[in-house]
């Protein structure tokens, strides 16, 4: 799981990774690293394995581990949200952590490592691009992505269209001025792909639209019809919707989150046990409860949605 705190778009964009670790490339080609996808050999996801030596307060968002023809490269990525901070001044608080997690993970894989920052805000990510000096002849230099970065898919038949450069369009720009378009695009890419797979994508871009912009997404696949819109990305984000403009309180979106959250793991066939059902009914934070819906999406397990802190393993599973 990603740090508490991030953004419903903070995890879908992480959750672009998850879902397909070799859109890591597409993510790295934004942000300036350019490689040949033909020379691709494995992708995966590797953040378990990764953050076994750090504390869980400084464990990394997402680590992918791209094997090309070369030998494999690792890619930690880290999410960062601006608030109100000052750019500069929330950078620096990490820096020396992203150049201790780079040397760590240099040891541990033997590989080479780019270490990839990914912000809502332009100016977090050009502060975070600027090399780490370690001292005289040393130094770290992370990658970075922001909006501005992030091209504006509006036609689907544009030779740079694919699934995840759609998705990343919709999740950057989605809630803009040009999202009827974005949108759209969005909608005619995922239908040239299997539907299972297109169904989630599209589920984790709901996540990262606000209400006006969801609404305009639910009008454009309920026009066109397409196989991948599933009951459930179909119906229950309609629903959830629709409760949010009744009820008009923060109550309803979180009594829809709880709901879809159970829902969605019983789909995934996970264990929903009262204390489980309790754990979920408890939470009062509506970010959270998006974020795990997000990983839920793609999880095999209650561990991989939650975490595995004690007190978090104590409330989902009581004393077995």
């Amino acid at each position: 799981m990603a740090r508490d705190g991030l953004t419903p778009q903070h995890e879908a964009i992480l959750e672009v990774a998850r879902m397909n670790p070799a859109d890591t490339l597409e993510l790295l080609r934004i942000a300036g690293i350019h490689y040949d996808p033909k020379e691709l050999t494995d992708a995966r996801t590797d953040s378990e394995n990764a953050n076994r030596r750090f504390p869980r307060e400084r464990r990394i968002d997402l680590v992918a581990r791209l094997v090309m023809d070369g030998g494999p490269i690792l890619v930690p990525i880290e999410a960062h949200r601006r608030n109100n901070q000052n750019p500069a001044k929330l950078v620096a608080k990490a820096r020396r952590k992203w150049a201790a997690d780079v040397a760590v993970l240099f040891e541990d894989y033997h590989c080479p490592v780019i270490m990839l920052v990914i912000s809502d805000c332009d100016e977090v990510a050009a502060e975070a691009r600027q090399p780490i000096e370690l001292g005289p002849g040393s130094r770290v230099v992370p990658v970075s992505i922001g909006p501005a970065q992030v091209r504006v898919i509006t036609d689907p038949v544009a030779p740079d269209a694919n699934p995840g450069t759609a998705m990343l369009s919709a999740i950057f720009h989605g809630n803009g001025p040009d999202r009827v378009a974005v949108l759209n695009a969005l909608d005619q890419v995922l239908a040239t792909i299997d539907k299972e797979e297109a169904g989630r994508r599209v589920g984790v871009v709901f996540t990262a639209l606000n209400e006006e912009s969801a609404k305009v997404l639910e009008a454009i696949m309920t026009t066109t019809k397409f196989e991948y819109h599933s009951e459930w990305t179909d119906g229950l984000r309609k629903e959830g919707r629709e409760q949010g403009r009744e009820q008009g309180r923060e109550e309803g979106q979180l009594k829809q989150a709880r709901k879809s959250l159970l829902a969605v793991l019983k789909r995934r066939s996970m264990p929903v046990t009262s204390e489980t059902q309790k754990f979920v009914e408890s939470s009062g934070d509506l970010d959270q409860l998006q974020a795990w819906l997000v990983a839920a999406a793609t999880a095999d397990s209650l561990d991989e949605v939650f975490g595995v802190d004690p007190d978090v393993q104590q409330m989902l599973y009581g004393d077995n």
